[in-house]
C-alpha cells in the first residue's frame, strides 16, 4: 500500500517535471515565443524548414537576382554559420518575402 502511494507520487512528480522542462525548452526558441521579435536568422530557418531545403539553399535562392558568384555565396554562408553575419542579398530576399513567410505555417515538430 505504501509502496503504491510512493510510486504514484513519483509518477506525478516525473510528469510535472517533464511538463516544466518542455515549457522551458519551448520558450527558449524565438519562433515559439510571441513576445520576442522575429530575427532574420529565424526567417532563414523558417524558409528552410517549410521548403524542406537547407539554409545554404536559401542563400543560393537569395542570390539568384544578384550578381553574386558561387564562391561568394560559400564564403558568406561560412560567415553566417560562424558569426551570424547575414549578407545583403539574403536580407533583401527576406525583406521582400516577409509577408509571405509570415503567412507560412511552421509545424512544431
Amino acid at each position: 500500500m505504501i509502496t503504491q502511494m510512493v510510486n504514484i507520487i513519483g509518477v506525478i512528480c516525473l510528469i510535472l517535471y517533464a511538463a516544466m522542462l518542455f515549457k522551458a525548452f519551448s520558450q527558449q526558441g524565438r519562433l515559439f515565443d510571441p513576445d520576442k521579435p522575429v530575427s532574420i536568422e529565424d526567417y532563414i530557418f523558417k524558409i528552410a524548414r517549410v521548403t524542406g531545403n537547407s539554409e545554404y539553399d536559401v542563400f543560393c535562392k537569395s542570390a539568384e537576382d544578384w550578381p553574386v558568384s558561387q564562391e561568394k555565396i560559400d564564403q558568406d554562408f561560412k560567415n553566417y554559420l560562424n558569426y551570424q553575419i547575414v549578407p545583403h542579398y539574403v536580407n533583401d530576399f527576406v525583406r521582400k518575402n516577409k509577408k509571405h513567410i509570415d503567412e507560412l505555417h511552421l509545424p512544431r515538430f
